[in-house]
């Protein structure tokens, strides 16, 4: 496959699975000059990238900022140079080990039943509707009030941290897709955001909390394992992967159960599936789509040379379609053994994974089982537009059985 215009189209968003079929089977590792990046849509050379950090940086490059407005780096150089996703080790080793300790299985344990009480919470509203948007109603308040909670700012700005952090991420897309209008909101969003977060750390640092900022900060005054700037990067992180995440795990989660119409009854019937259907959700519509990574000098992927320096995008979500891992990759099986790839692989394994996990888990355990019968509006699905990650923008649903034939697969793929 060497026109790459079908990149940019709208069936790209819409339904990107045959085109991923394509150059997997054509041009595994290809060239895209009008954005500079080599797309790598192979399990084999996609794994092999994430586990290979001494080959391929993690860290912003300038190659990476030519790609984009340069009126959209305001903010990124700090963003961009100290988050735990875009820095190599020793840094990231030092890192991760002051924030993994907030995501350990007993710490995770500690969250069910708050996580279990807000999910009780928001389907109570949902079953009192004839109709909802899953991802207004579910889907965007459980987790951002989650991280809210645990980083201890407050839950009650939602709709203000949704804002900021889709705003962060559409600023971050590199096909260069914006106006001049949306560039200069995306920049305003961005000050505020930064402005937000070094006010709060301002206030941790005269009245600390029990929450995950106070020991952030804590880590920076008492034993100098972090900088002030490390403190904010990782708390807008942590922010931003604490929602999207698993905010785009609820939304495809419940596209897979209407257009698998057998797999609800057997969820209901013997709720401990729902792990393994999670499993399959995070591999059949991977919340990521794709990492960046930087070659560190020359090197071969899948038999082609690509130069140092060189930007690549790693497309996990075609990885985790790959056949030549995993029978039938086009089939939703709830009981399949995968080896997804959706939260990266190697050291930058996402940290938050075990959080997005059981916030996945009870959110579908709820809906499950309060929610008899729902079914899709008329319309198609709208997609965020984005490279990066793949979610809905709205899910309209109506209570009950569907009064119509559901839509096509590939109008909803």
């Amino acid at each position: 496959m060497t026109d790459t215009t079908t990149l940019f189209s709208p069936a790209m968003f819409a339904d990107p699975y045959p085109i991923y079929a394509r150059l997997r089977e054509q041009t595994p590792v290809l060239h895209v000059p009008q954005i500079g990046v080599w797309l790598v849509t192979r399990y084999d050379d996609v794994q092999h990238i994430l586990k290979s950090p001494e080959l391929f940086s993690s860290e912003r490059t300038a190659a990476i900022d030519r790609l984009r407005d340069p009126r959209l780096s305001e903010g990124m150089e700090l963003l961009a140079s100290r988050s735990l996703v875009s820095i190599d080790p020793p840094d990231h080793t030092r890192l991760r080990r002051l924030v993994n300790v907030a995501f350990t299985p007993r710490a995770i344990a500690r969250l069910e039943r708050r996580v279990r009480d807000l999910a009780r919470e928001l389907v109570d509203d949902i079953v009192r509707k004839d109709s909802f948007d899953l991802m207004e109603d579910l889907a965007v308040p459980l987790p951002v009030i989650v991280i809210s909670e645990l980083l201890g700012v407050d839950p009650a700005r939602r709709t203000e941290f949704k804002r900021w952090s889709d705003d962060l991420l559409l600023g971050s897309r590199l096909d260069g897709h914006l106006d001049d209008a949306e560039i200069e909101r995306i920049v305003a969003s961005r000050r505020e955001f930064i402005a937000f977060f070094r006010a709060m750390i301002e206030h941790r640092r005269r009245e600390p909390g029990d929450d995950l900022l106070s020991d952030l900060v804590r880590a920076e005054a008492e034993r100098d394992a972090l900088s002030p700037e490390e403190v904010l990067t990782m708390a807008i992180l942590l922010m931003i992967a604490g929602n999207e995440t698993t905010t785009n795990l609820i939304g495809n989660g419940t596209i897979a159960l209407l257009e698998h119409p057998d797999v609800l009854p057997r969820l209901r019937a013997d709720p401990t599936r729902i792990p393994g259907f999670v499993e399959e959700v995070l591999r059949w519509r991977s919340p990521v789509v794709m990492l960046v990574r930087t070659t560190r000098r020359d090197v071969a992927v899948g038999g082609v040379d690509i130069p140092q320096g060189a930007v690549l995008g790693v497309l996990v979500d075609s990885a985790n379609h790959d056949p030549t891992h995993f029978a039938e990759p086009e089939r939703f099986d709830i009981e399949r053994q995968s080896a997804h790839l959706s939260f990266g692989y190697g050291i930058h394994f996402c940290v938050g994974a075990p959080l997005s996990r059981l916030e996945g888990r009870i959110a579908f355990e709820e809906l499950v089982a309060r929610v008899p019968e729902f079914s899709r509006e008329p319309g198609p699905l709208e997609w965020t537009p984005s490279f990066n990650l793949r979610g809905l923008k709205r899910l309209p649903l109506r209570r009950g059985a569907p009064v119509s034939a559901p839509a096509s697969r590939g109008s909803t793929a």
